[in-house]
């Protein structure tokens, strides 16, 4: 019965021995895992706040890009009324040239004509002279 309870004994403390090391095995396991988890979390607020930072910055680009969305649309607005409106003076300097050769040529005439009228009357006033 001593072999017996020896034998219990020995057996019981293998068990126990191996249940101990089962233990300190799942403990350092665990304190592992937990430390991982820990260092999981960090990382993860980490990216949490990168995200957020990115979702900001994405807001604010598009924010800008309506922003030039807008001046774009506003200076195309702006350049095609430049653009009108140099086509139309164009036009109206095309108009005052043809004007201005017809008074040109207008007034070539005239001076002919005064020119001409000129020299009759200083004929005339020659004559004139002579009698």
């Amino acid at each position: 019965m001593e072999k017996f309870k020896e034998v219990r004994t020995n057996e019981d403390k293998n068990k126990l021995a191996s249940l101990r090391k089962e233990v300190d095995s799942a403990t350092k396991r665990a304190d592992e895992l937990e430390e991982k988890a820990t260092t999981l979390e960090t990382e993860h607020a980490s990216k949490d706040d990168e995200y957020n930072t990115l979702q900001e910055r994405a807001k604010l680009l598009e924010e800008q890009l309506e922003e030039a969305r807008i001046s774009l649309k506003e200076a195309s607005e702006n350049f095609r009324e430049a653009d009108l409106r140099a086509e139309q003076l164009g036009k109206k300097a095309v108009k005052l040239e043809l004007e201005l050769k017809a008074w040109d040529k207008k007034n070539g005439e005239l001076e002919e004509k005064y020119l001409k009228a000129k020299g009759e009357m200083e004929e005339l006033e020659g004559q004139l002279d002579g009698i």
